[in-house]
């Protein structure tokens, strides 16, 4: 056998064996796999949100945000998938826009704090995710609406909380 076709055979068989170990590796989800079903359910349900400010949650936040992940085909592929479904993961973990109605009016209030100032402050979406997802990228004009209407919700949700009850004067001085 000549030198050229040994290289060769070499070549082919390294590419064999990465996609044999890519293949393999894209059965092993070590945090989860990625065929979560998927909701159908709008996101931030019982929020009182103007459409087009739920439109940019919907481009900028909810694949990793919610239930209405789409998966694209290179997470399916180890070890992108692997990556992809721990990022999806943890992101849900923190903050899940298609469970938004099972939070509590304190838990609602502190995301929407921590939505605001990520936001405003250029921290989300991830520039590692925009690299993929360009359609993500939100302008300086869609970050102020974002943050606007975080501030009105919150306030909203503030007015909308039961007063604390009135300490109540019995006559008797505690000592």
């Amino acid at each position: 056998m000549n030198k050229k076709g040994s290289v060769l055979n070499k070549l082919v068989m390294g590419l064999v064996a990465a996609a044999a170990i890519a293949i393999g590796g894209s059965l092993i989800h070590p945090f989860g796999t990625t065929e979560t079903l998927g909701s159908h359910e709008a996101i931030l349900r019982e929020a009182q949100i103007e459409p087009e400010t739920l439109a940019l949650f919907e481009r900028a936040c909810q694949n990793c945000h919610s239930e209405r992940t789409e998966w694209p085909w290179y997470s399916h592929v180890a070890p992108m998938s692997w990556l992809i479904a721990r990022d999806v993961q943890q992101a849900r973990s923190h903050m899940n826009l298609s469970r938004w109605q099972e939070y509590s009016s304190e838990e609602r209030l502190g995301l929407l704090s921590e939505i605001g100032s990520a936001v405003r402050n250029r921290e989300m979406p991830k520039q590692r995710y925009l690299l993929l997802h360009p359609e993500a990228r939100l302008t300086d004009k869609e970050r102020l609406q974002i943050y606007a209407w975080t501030r009105t919700e919150r306030t909203r949700l503030k007015m909308s909380q039961p007063a604390p009850s009135p300490l109540q004067f019995t006559g008797k001085l505690m000592h």
